[in-house]
């Protein structure tokens, strides 16, 4: 299992992160010819060496020429979703973009379909938030923890006047995690930093355990007499024998007051939230009565919100849930061409062995178009 690991020296921004993911491996040619995929403006991505306090640091440098306004969540998730990548670069682009909306339509009293908001609309949060999600799937990333966040004080000018720091998104989508203060009047953690961690990651100590396999400096543009203005960022695996691992939560609950209509609905409403894996099977419970078992496989960043869809929709009294350890297949994807069709391929590794297999979705599209049965393709 490969985890990735930011320290948090001096807040977070979405370009310091991209950065340090560049320092620790993402070729930048790489990252340029995934941006060359997305409909908007030819971005090219440079890359330039800055020394922070005796620590040299990538520093990234966007080069664009005039850049349109993408004011609307919506306008933003079609972007990502037209380009030809894969489904998990796809998916955590929406995860971040739909948490920074959410937060930002909060704070200002709209919904996500009506904000006209800056942040997300601006065309390098746009690269940063793509880069980092083309990243973590090139440096086959399992799992993204970060330490204790940490925020200036004072004030800042913004698209909406001045606002106090932490701004008010940020301060939203920070509630309930640890956070420590610098004694530093600048903005620190930016939404779009805050929204990337807070997405896709889980707070925690620094691993106890595992491999240090690279670690990498990223560096925003301002220099601060306190505190290296960095990130810095530690790709650790664990796991022997050359077997990949992973640690995820198993929710479980039994039911028996509801159809099986209900329950296929529930786990539709699972899968698009992110579940890994939804499965139930047929029990019988107290006083010999008929039920279901339903089990949730889940990522442990998304564990919380799938608890509250499990209760809600089902209306079960309570869940089981525990952390479990996974032995599983060295997963990729790749884009390829067949009969002149785009279709995303998962490739698999384990100890040797390895196979390809092509998405369900890409599959049913094929066989409807060549109107042949969907079990000749597989």
């Amino acid at each position: 299992m490969r985890t990735l690991y930011f320290n948090l020296l001096c807040g977070a921004s979405g370009d310091m992160l991209l950065s340090s993911l560049i320092d620790i491996g993402l070729p930048v040619e790489y990252l340029n010819e995934q941006l060359l995929k997305l409909d908007i403006e030819k971005v090219t991505v440079k890359v330039n060496k800055v020394k922070r306090k005796g620590i040299i640091c990538v520093h990234i440098d966007p080069q664009f020429e005039q850049a349109s306004d993408y004011r609307h969540l919506k306008d933003i998730i079609k972007v990502i979703s037209n380009a030809a990548i894969s489904e998990s670069v796809k998916k955590n682009c929406e995860k971040v973009f739909q948490r920074l909306a959410e937060a930002e339509a909060a704070v200002h009293g709209t919904t996500i379909d009506k904000v006209h908001f800056h942040e997300i609309g601006a065309l390098d949060t746009i690269i940063d938030v793509f880069g980092f999600c083309t990243a973590i799937e090139y440096l086959k990333v399992n799992e993204i923890q970060f330490s204790t966040l940490t925020v200036g004080h004072g004030y800042t000018e913004a698209a909406h006047g001045i606002m106090p720091i932490p701004v008010p998104a940020t301060a939203r989508m920070i509630t309930g995690y640890k956070v420590e203060t610098l004694d530093i009047e600048s903005e620190l953690l930016t939404p779009t930093g805050a929204a990337i961690l807070t997405a896709l990651g889980e707070q925690a100590g620094i691993p106890k355990k595992g491999k240090i396999l690279v670690s990498g400096y990223g560096s925003g543009t301002k220099e601060f007499e306190q505190r290296s203005n960095l990130i810095r960022s530690f790709l650790i695996e664990d796991g022997p024998d050359g077997v990949n691992t992973d640690t995820i939560c198993l929710i479980e609950t039994d039911t028996d007051h509801i159809s099986g209509e209900v329950m296929g609905h529930v786990a539709g409403l699972l899968l698009e939230k992110g579940a890994l894996d939804v499965s139930w099977i047929p029990v019988f419970m107290k006083k010999g009565r008929p039920g279901y078992r339903l089990s949730v496989m889940a990522k442990e960043s998304d564990c919380r919100d799938l608890i509250d869809l499990v209760l809600i929709e089902t209306r079960s009294l309570g869940v089981r849930v525990q952390k479990v350890n996974r032995v599983i297949y060295e997963r990729s994807n790749n884009i390829r061409e067949i009969d002149g069709v785009q279709v995303n391929e998962k490739k698999c590794r384990y100890k040797g062995h390895s196979f390809s297999k092509i998405e369900y979705n890409d599959l049913a599209v094929m066989a409807k178009k060549r109107d042949v049965p969907l079990i000749e393709l597989i």
